[in-house]
């Protein structure tokens, strides 16, 4: 018999049986995987085609590359391409699935009103329309705590909680005081992993890298990097942008380059990779 254990947190008094009841994992279950939701190319596995998840419901994934890589610029791409739409155009491979109901959310965290409306005016131009379902949010004006407690509140109890379908924060590192400090860090991750398994949405960041070193940005960077589903670093290649699926748990996807068309646009280079 085990004895009786109650420990008290912030939330009050944890039930572990309870705990033991709902986490117990019964490997004779018959699990499907996670489904996705945003595809970039397929592979081929004893002769079926499969979509390449960049990111599947219920987890997350975080961009990260040095200052004016076009970390921004990508993230456009993404909710671009899981809207559908013309975005196609742009990049052909790039693929939402089960969308249908569902809404986008995308949280700015830095850039001012205008600058955050001419990033959510490019992903309805990619795609050609605006699109109901896209929600942006300019949250400049609060501090740090403020950011992680709104965006909390956007997942876990606002109208749109039952119903997201990717949500993406640019950038991490100013939903937090400090990204060195290892605590708070952890707390940003774990917020993250509690929000996308409760919701079950793709949470997509973006991350600074460090000058000179190819590690995200502090102790969020390199804990949020041990946890996400999906890490692609971004790099400024003269005009281009090389993309690059440094950390993976699914199939990866093919290193992609992309550049600005005259609109100012992102769009893939098919001169340079293909993602099949």
């Amino acid at each position: 018999m085990f004895e009786k254990l109650d420990i008290k947190t912030e939330k009050g008094t944890i039930d572990f049986k309870k705990m033991h009841d709902k986490c117990l994992v019964d490997v004779s279950l018959e699990l499907p995987p996670p489904p996705v939701a945003l595809s970039l190319g397929t592979y081929t596995y004893k002769n079926q085609v499969y979509p390449i998840p960049f990111g599947t419901y219920g987890n997350f994934s975080c961009l990260v590359g040095a200052s004016k890589s076009m970390k921004t610029f990508l993230k456009s791409a993404l909710i671009a391409g899981y809207i559908g739409g013309q975005s196609t155009q742009y990049f052909p491979d790039l693929k939402g699935h089960n969308t249908k109901g569902k809404f986008i959310i995308d949280v700015d965290t830095e850039q001012s009103l205008w600058h955050t409306q001419r990033v959510a005016r490019r992903v309805c131009e990619m795609v050609g329309a605006n699109y109901g379902m896209f929600k942006p949010f300019s949250t400049r004006e609060y501090d740090a705590k403020e950011r992680f407690q709104f965006i909390e509140w956007i997942m876990m109890e606002s109208e749109y909680r039952n119903d997201i379908g990717l949500i993406a924060i640019d950038g991490a590192a100013d939903i937090m005081d400090s990204v060195n400090d290892l605590d708070e860090a952890n707390k940003i991750t774990q917020g993250m992993m509690k929000w996308t398994t409760k919701s079950n949405a793709h949470l997509t960041t973006v991350l600074h890298r460090n000058h000179g070193s190819d590690k995200p940005t502090g102790h969020l960077g390199s804990s949020i990097m041990k946890k996400a589903e999906t890490v692609a670093f971004v790099t400024r290649e003269d005009d281009l942008t090389k993309v690059t699926p440094d950390y993976c748990r699914n199939y990866p996807f093919k290193e992609f380059y992309f550049e600005l068309n005259d609109d100012h646009l992102p769009q893939v280079d098919e001169t340079k990779n293909s993602f099949i």
